[in-house]
């Protein structure tokens, strides 16, 4: 017999330990890729909603800022929290799904 029971033990124990590390690698990386393709299109959505053009007129209230090209940061913001919930509940299923 190659192995004692003790050894063949830990050498399963160590597969078993790179395979979940390879798998935990290939989770990160596409977790990443999706990511950074949210971002871009956060960025495409956010530059193709803004309006080029800011009012200059300033009222006793401070709102200049609120224009009407203002609703597509609006849109685009809520839009980026929906994908960070979205993102955050699927990190959070395959953490647990991995203890």
């Amino acid at each position: 017999m190659k192995y004692t029971t003790d050894e063949a033990l830990k050498e399963i124990t160590k597969r078993g330990a790179e395979i979940k590390r390879k798998h935990d690698q290939k989770i990160t990386g596409i977790l990443s890729a999706a990511s950074l393709l949210c971002v871009i299109a956060i960025i495409m959505t956010a530059s193709f909603f803004s309006g080029s053009q800011v009012s200059g007129e300033q009222t006793v209230y401070g709102s200049f800022v609120l224009s009407a090209e203002t609703g597509g940061y609006v849109l685009v913001a809520v839009l980026g929290f929906a994908l960070g919930v979205v993102v955050t509940c699927i990190i959070r299923h395959f953490k647990t799904k991995a203890k």
